[in-house]
């Protein structure tokens, strides 16, 4: 009874701690990822699964990378399902874009990305729904990330890897080539760093909300003059609109993201001189780069359809080289010293990503492949 009594204590102690506000609970502590749930439901034999995790945890070790804007056609056409994995570089405020079209839509393709730097997984295991799956990224370095069909899926698919601006450009009708101080230029002689990105555009040139969320401050004083700090509901970063001419939002407002701030102007220490927006982004950590963050780049080409018997069992000619890429700018991972038989698991058109009968994975060039 005393035991039972102890219990209930903990049990009310604990609830009364998740009640404070100084307590909190991430909404999504309980949920489980879709690759556990996937694992819990499976019906087949358990030697089906047991392949299927080592080759999650071989895609998740090998050396293959790729670039922002890949594009692949992948074949996941095995009874032994592969997990294909590839490292990429990516940048806080990026937002990553996984996009495919397949041929056997109801089926699914599990997604995990790794942060390699902290060898800990950032993301709980996600599917690729309605062909697209994105995820912003919160950290610079490179991410290991792994796709793999579920067991048994049959046939090849086509799919895009790329990167697009998490955040709407925040100056109306304006891009890249506008931004021309950035992040880290010295300021005062040296006496400071610039915490943020110079936009020029003509005065009373609409500035915007970059996302949806409240205006949690503006004003006028200091080096940045008219000013607007705007709380990004998603993600709980500041953002700072600096040097505006006018100011037509409140404090206390939502907004929505493209919702005009206020206009271009020269106010604060900008004062006589070219009219532009300065605008930061403050995090948990203080100041970060913004530039990631609203930069606009190209969403590249699905490749063109391969014939299929392009993805069967090919050789590999004597003395070449099998890379970590695609491309001769990647290492070279090994050299084919005989001419031996490949399974081919991806290409980009100019590209094969190979594995060998003992297990090596790589990247040749498709002069190197013959029937």
């Amino acid at each position: 009874m005393v035991r039972y009594k102890s219990f209930l204590a903990l049990i009310l102690s604990v609830l009364f701690l998740i009640s404070c506000d100084g307590l909190k609970i991430p909404k999504n502590v309980f949920e489980t990822s879709e690759r556990a749930k996937y694992e819990r439901s499976f019906l087949g034999a358990d030697s089906l699964m047991t392949q299927w995790k080592r080759d999650f945890s071989a895609a998740a070790a090998n050396q293959l990378k790729i670039k922002d804007g890949t594009s692949l056609i992948i074949n996941a056409d095995s009874l032994d399902t592969p997990a294909f994995g590839y490292s990429i570089e990516l940048q806080k405020g990026d937002l990553l874009v996984i996009e495919t079209e397949t041929i056997n839509a109801d089926k699914k393709i599990f997604i995990d990305l790794l942060n390699q730097n902290s060898g800990s997984e950032i993301m709980k295991s996600g599917v690729i729904k309605n062909n697209l799956f994105s995820k912003q990224i919160t950290e610079n370095g490179w991410y290991k990330l792994v796709m793999q069909p579920e067991i048994a899926y049959s046939g090849t698919f086509k799919i895009k890897i790329y990167t697009q601006p998490s955040l709407t450009f925040p100056v109306a009708g304006k891009g890249n080539k506008n931004v021309q101080s950035f992040w880290g230029a010295s300021r005062d002689g040296g006496g400071r760093s610039h915490e943020g990105v110079d936009i020029f555009a003509p005065r009373k040139t609409p500035v915007v909300a970059v996302a949806d969320g409240t205006i949690v401050r503006t004003g006028n004083q200091g080096l940045g003059g008219k000013q607007v700090w705007l709380r990004d509901d998603a993600v709980g970063n500041s953002l700072y609109y600096a040097h505006l001419d006018s100011i037509i939002t409140q404090n206390g407002k939502s907004v929505k993201a493209g919702d005009t701030l206020g206009w271009v102007g020269n106010t604060g220490n900008a004062a006589g001189g070219a009219t532009h927006l300065h605008f930061g982004i403050y995090s948990t950590g203080g100041a970060v780069d913004p530039y990631p963050f609203i930069k606009q780049r190209a969403v590249p080409q699905m490749i063109s359809e391969l014939n299929k018997k392009k993805f069967d069992d090919k050789n590999l000619k004597a003395g070449k080289n099998v890379r970590s890429g695609p491309g001769t700018q990647y290492a070279i991972l090994a050299t084919n010293d005989l001419k031996r038989s490949v399974q081919i698991l991806a290409t980009d058109g100019q590209w094969y990503h190979i594995k060998t009968s003992d297990g090596l994975e790589g990247f040749v060039a498709k002069d190197q492949i013959e029937h």
